[in-house]
Formats: C-alpha cells, structure tokens, sequence
C-alpha cells in the first residue's frame, strides 16, 4: 500500500462558523480523482492491507460529513475505515474535543484564550492544570499550521486540564458565544452508522470519549477500547476489529494500550504518522499502523 490517509471534516464553510479549516467538499473530490489516477483507492474489505499499491483513506470521528463521503467512496467502487466515538451515542451530547473545535472556528483564537485564561483563574488554575501533563505533551501540536494562540488553547483543553472542570469551561464559553449545536446534527445517527456498514465501509472504534488514552488510569482504559467495541457492534450487527487512538500521536498510547486492543479481539490500530506502510516495517506493529493528515494532499500532489 502505497499510504493511509487520515480525514476528519467534509463539509464546505458556512457563514456561522467564519474560521473553520475544514477539507472543502471540492477538494476532498479533487483527492479522490488523484489518489484514483495514482494507483488507486482500497475498494476490498477483506485484507485491505494487503492491496499494496492503493491508498487507504480513513475517517475519525462520525460526523455527518461522513454519510457524503460513503456514498462518494460507493459510487466510485472504494471503501473506507469510519472510526466512531461512542460516547454521543450514550449521553447525547458533542464530545469536549469538538466544543473546542466549534469554539475555535466561531471565534478567533486570542480570543478563546482570553475566555479559557479567565475561567482557570476563576475555578483556580492549580486545581485543574496537572503541570506534569504539561512537560509530558509539551511537543504536541508541534508540527500543525495553527495560530499560535489556538494550539495553546486546544494543548491545555485535551492534554493537561483537569478531565471534568474542562468540559464545564468549554460549555461555559459555548453559552457565551450562543453556540447551540445539538450532537444529534453533528454525529451520524445509530440508522446512518448502520447504513454506511451495509454499504460495504468498515466501521472501526475511536474509544468512548475521545480522550487521551495515556492520561487514564488502566480500568478506564479498558471502558474506552472495550465498550466502545460492543457498543458499535450491536448497532452495525458486525464485528469490529478496527481501533483509531484518539489524537494518535506516539504519546496517545502505551503498552498497557497495546496489550488491551489485542485481549479485547481488535486486529488493527491506527495512529498518526508521515510515514508510508510496508508490510515488512509493520508486521510487528499491526497496532501502530501511520497515517498521513489529508491536508498534506491539498492540491492533490503529494508535497514531502
């Protein structure tokens, strides 16, 4: 296989949300028409590893954008690997990570900051900032084209703030800014899941809260991979063999991870990494499969 691609939005700007950096429908297809003319996109289920010369696209997170994609994949033969967060699904509610996401793409990222700056002192920073978690993910986000000021912002929400205080802020500056977006018309409903698995895309596990995995303790760990998996299957009526680590980098996971995906009956794990999949650089490492950002493919010429 030439490359795994990793996507999460699909959807063209709207007026309401003026700094999002989302993958335009147009330059999604525009992809499609590359990778279809450079050897072509993964279009079998069984052993999609094994189609060596063909790219791999992924999709996290269960948007709505995603019911789009899978009748696109449909249409021109391929498939595709939908990683799914379970927790909307149980308490009808959007996941921290992407009150963040909302946030930033309605207000400029100072700020964001001004507002999360403002809260940590009202519910007082010591209790909520783990400063070891700090030096520990220090490098995260390194590598994006953000502003400066929205990397330090999403930096303390997913990697160092306290897990339960954080969700309060980030509802707290959501009211402040009138964004009322329910998780029934973010997420693709339990119908849709079910209807892009019977048009032939595999479903994969995201965990349940789409939290770090390497800040829980093991017994939360084991919720994550382990719910999840049954939760999807009872909705899609397959077996899900597939696990995406939430943020992927190489600091999202640990051996205790590893060792529970492989004792709860997954295959294959997905992380986040420039780098392309050979069988024989991979063979022992079937749970850290790279994947490169689709916005590496922007102009649809792949740019070392």
């Amino acid at each position: 296989m030439k490359k795994i691609i990793m996507y999460h939005y699909v959807r063209n700007k709207i007026k309401e949300y003026p700094y999002s950096n989302h993958l335009s429908k147009k330059k999604f297809l525009a992809q499609l028409n590359f990778f279809l003319k450079n050897g072509g996109i993964v279009d079998k289920k069984d052993n999609f590893l094994n189609n060596n010369n063909k790219y791999l696209l992924t999709f996290d997170d269960g948007f709505k954008d995603h019911l789009y994609v899978a009748e696109k994949l449909k249409k021109i033969g391929a498939i595709g690997i939908f990683f799914i967060p379970m927790l909307p699904y149980v308490d009808k509610k959007i996941l921290d990570v992407h009150k963040s996401h909302l946030i930033l793409s309605k207000i400029k990222p100072r700020k964001a900051l001004n507002y999360l700056e403002y809260y940590l002192n009202k519910y007082n920073s010591k209790n909520i900032l783990n400063y070891l978690e700090k030096e520990k993910f220090k490098d995260v986000y390194k590598l994006q084209n953000d502003d400066i000021q929205a990397k330090k912002f999403k930096k303390i929400i997913n990697y160092y703030s306290d897990l339960k205080i954080k969700s309060k802020i980030l509802d707290e500056i959501l009211k402040k800014e009138n964004i009322k977006l329910k998780a029934k018309n973010f997420y693709l409903n339990k119908d849709e899941l079910k209807y892009i698995s019977d048009l032939g895309m595999i479903i994969g596990s995201h965990g349940m809260s789409h939290t770090v995995l390497t800040r829980l303790n093991y017994r939360k760990k084991k919720i994550e991979i382990q719910k999840s998996k049954e939760l999807l299957e009872k909705i899609i009526k397959k077996k899900v063999d597939t696990f995406c680590f939430p943020y992927g980098g190489k600091n999202s996971y640990d051996k205790d991870t590893l060792s529970l995906l492989q004792k709860s009956g997954y295959k294959y794990s997905f992380r986040v990494k420039n780098q392309d999949f050979s069988k024989k650089l991979y063979r022992k490492k079937i749970f850290e499969l790279p994947r490169y950002d689709c916005n590496r493919f922007i102009k649809a010429n792949f740019v070392e």
